[in-house]
């Protein structure tokens, strides 16, 4: 066997130290595959390290489920989303490299379930304290894994070239069985080749031997593999599409009746003819619909590619441009998916077509905070003849929904009047629960916090809320509830509801609403004056957001931020949290949040937010700010009149409420002579060092000491593993440290590691 290649055996020593490492495999573009593995695993399994291999497979590319998951918690690994699978994956490994450093080898990338790229893109830099090697093969070319190459490279990642040849290139023609091979896949069965020649394993042995024989296929236990890929791909593209298209029909036939075949009967199908039958159709929108809670992308992208099998005129693609819109609109790319519905011609839809095309824009465009345009879309929807009641009715939901973020509470009621009447007749308890928290959230909207308190109970304790069962963030019940007790008298009981549920929000599959829980923490912590956990909380719902691709948090989160930073004293981040956001003559959501932080930043010369407020701040937007900002947002001297006057309507509305009652009488008060209500910190803090880690990051820090997992000084501290993670790259940064060892050696060294935990 070769000595073992340097850059293995440099990430193998730096292992051995504490030290994460990454290494970035390249394949062999014959083989797509590497001989560095062998050598990787071998040496590591020498050392007693632990080894995580997650084995290549063409077909785990639409897979809904984690491999990498599967591999280190077995085969049962329930339902979840992407976020909570990377959570998952995180939890497991920090528990196993406390026994012995950890080495993950994903053979092919360009393969891997979207589950695993997601862990694979956040994992390595949330982990970079465990001694976790990452050994990732890729593909040249692969656009797939991009995201992945940029995370290991920001950890230092060293690229392994691929081997040079040792073999001639492969011989042997383009037989039957190897035409049909390649249309399988770089690996197939023979039994399924078989099949669909018509004949018998038996029959081809002599095809086998010969291939086998010529280096053009290698034995690969039960199944052959193409030795070269290269060959493979030109043998593929030069069968006719036609050919190819029916063949891929063919295979998909021959492996959805497989266990677990699913995926690759899939992925054959979307490659396939337009001439998909009803189980077809059914099989792919099944397999749209899993991948999407895992990865809203990939979704999205199969639905594309299958749109692309029908004409353009074709109700299935138009239903497949549709659904991959709505999956796209819930990562980053809302323009994308917005775009992709613009450029469908409305005119020559079918009335049931545009109306769903409308929804979809609209719930898009209140995604991404523009409800105007949203109501524009429920409008022109609403006026199509003979619409389908189940459209009409989620159309009308946008509609409500809108006027209440857009202030409009008569029209709110008068919409949402009959839907709630009908909703809570219902027989789904999922249907009833929704309809309580848009009640709620409509009275809330009027100022009738003790009703939206009750409302919210009553959701809260309707049904429980999963990734098979779910709402749409931020009405999870819980999370609502502590949303609206942070403006009442009972606050105290918020903290209570957030610490429980940011705990538990990933156990039910829910990654996805982890920036909003984060965020509201975030403002519970800020109004209990524990400004830096306040600012650990919303940093830590922007890296979760920035990480899961979610857009509609990130404007409000930044907003809290700088808020907090401010009376934490250090102006210049609240600056750079708001990143020169500005307020639009058209207000959306979340821009009251906006506004406050400008007014807190700068209450004397901010003259365009007093403006802005003054015009736009009515009783639903100023009800969305906790009550404790409102004195801040009215300034002697500065536009106002209008804005008092509702303040005056809401301590009216909510008179039964000591704490808003106390916050409108401050911020109306005619002698009052500052516009701040509270002491912005002040004093030195020293930024390096032990003396420069707030309280928790302390707290953490001892607890590493003590030999404590992320997950059990999460469940310790009462926070999430998210936040944990936060507080830990804050000590690293300030004591200048990349490891555990390291944090561990600095904590003991301050004397009563367990005292102060």
């Amino acid at each position: 066997m070769p000595p073992v290649r340097r850059e293995i055996t440099e990430a193998l020593a730096a292992l051995d130290r504490g030290m994460p490492s990454a290494l970035l495999v390249e394949l062999d573009e014959r083989t797509r595959a590497s001989g560095a593995f062998a050598q990787l695993t071998a040496a590591a399994r020498a050392a007693a390290h632990a080894v995580v291999v997650v084995p290549a497979r063409e077909s785990d590319e639409l897979s809904a489920t984690s491999a990498l998951l599967e591999v280190l918690a077995g085969s049962d690994t329930g339902d979840a989303d992407g976020g909570a699978i990377a959570d998952r994956v995180a939890e497991l490994l920090d528990a196993r490299s406390h026994d012995a450093p950890v080495v993950v080898v994903i053979e092919n990338a360009r393969w891997t379930d979207p589950a695993t790229l997601l862990a694979l893109r956040t994992l390595p830099e949330r982990l970079r304290h465990l001694p976790v090697l990452w050994a990732v093969g890729v593909e040249p070319g692969s656009s797939r894994v991009d995201r992945v190459v940029a995370a290991l490279r920001r950890i230092g990642a060293v690229t392994v070239p691929p081997e040079p040849p040792g073999w001639d290139a492969v011989a042997g023609g383009p037989a039957a069985l190897l035409k049909v091979g390649s249309v399988i896949g770089i690996e197939f069965d023979p039994d399924v080749a078989a099949r669909m020649l018509g004949t018998s394993v038996g029959s081809l042995l002599p095809e086998i031997d010969a291939a086998l024989a010529g280096g053009v296929l290698v034995d690969n236990g039960p199944t052959l593999r193409f030795a070269d890929a290269r060959f493979r791909d030109d043998l593929y593209g030069s069968l006719p599409s036609s050919v190819r298209r029916a063949l891929h029909h063919e295979v998909a036939r021959h492996t959805m009746a497989w266990p677990g075949g699913e995926a690759a009967a899939v992925r054959h199908l979307a490659r396939s003819t337009g001439r998909l039958s009803d189980e077809d159709l059914g099989m792919v929108r099944g397999a749209v619909g899993r991948l999407a809670t895992v990865s809203p992308e990939d979704a999205a992208e199969l639905a594309f590619q299958v749109s692309e099998l029908f004409a353009g005129a074709d109700p299935h693609r138009v239903e497949f441009l549709i659904t991959g819109a709505t999956h796209l609109g819930r990562t980053s790319r809302v323009g994308e998916a917005l775009s992709i519905l613009e450029h469908l011609q409305v005119s020559g839809l079918a009335t049931t077509e545009e109306a769903r095309l409308r929804l979809v824009a609209a719930h898009l465009h209140q995604a991404a905070g523009d409800d105007h345009e949203a109501m524009d879309h429920v409008t022109h929807a609403l006026a199509l003849p003979t619409l389908d009641a189940h459209v009409e009715l989620a159309l009308l939901k946008v509609r409500a929904a809108g006027h209440v973020n857009l202030g409009e509470t008569d029209a709110a009621i008068r919409v949402s009047r009959p839907l709630l009447s009908t909703a809570r007749s219902s027989a789904d308890p999922a249907t009833r629960v929704s309809a309580d928290l848009f009640a709620s959230q409509l009275a809330f909207s009027q100022a009738k916090v003790t009703a939206a308190i009750e409302l919210a109970e009553q959701a809260a304790s309707g049904v429980e809320v999963s990734a098979t069962r779910p709402l749409h963030a931020p009405r999870i019940p819980e999370l609502w509830l502590a949303t609206v007790l942070l403006s009442s008298d009972r606050a105290d009981e918020a903290a209570d509801l957030l610490l429980e549920g940011q705990r538990h929000y990933e156990r039910r599959g829910l990654g996805w609403s982890a920036p909003y829980w984060h965020t509201v923490r975030a403002i519970e912590r800020w109004m209990c004056d524990e400004l830096d956990d306040a600012a650990a909380e919303a940093e830590t719902a922007l890296e979760v957001a920035d990480r899961l691709d979610i857009v509609r948090t990130r404007r409000l989160t930044r907003a809290v931020l700088a808020v907090i930073e401010v009376d934490r004293g250090r102006v210049d981040d609240a600056r750079r949290a708001l990143d020169g956001a500005t307020l639009p003559r058209r207000p959306n959501a979340f821009d009251i949040w906006t506004a406050a932080a400008h007014l807190r930043l700068a209450p004397d010369s901010a003259d365009d937010a007093h403006r802005w407020l003054d015009r736009h701040g009515n009783r639903a937007r100023l009800m969305s700010l906790p009550p404790r900002l409102w004195p801040s947002l009215v300034v002697p001297g500065r536009p106002g009149r209008r804005l008092r006057d509702v303040l005056c309507e809401i301590g009216r509305a909510a008179h039964d409420q000591r704490v808003v009652m106390a916050a409108v009488e401050t911020a109306t008060s005619a002698d009052r002579r500052s516009a701040s209500t509270r002491a912005v910190a002040t004093g030195e803090r020293a930024t390096s060092g032990w003396a420069a880690l707030t309280a928790s990051e302390r707290r953490v820090a001892r607890l590493v000491a003590e030999g404590h997992t992320n997950r059990a000084i999460a469940e310790r501290l009462h926070v999430s593993v998210h936040t944990v993670g936060t507080h830990l790259r804050h000590a690293f940064t300030k004591l200048d440290i990349n490891t555990r060892v390291e944090l561990t050696r600095v904590a003991l060294l301050q004397g009563d590691v367990a005292g102060d935990a």
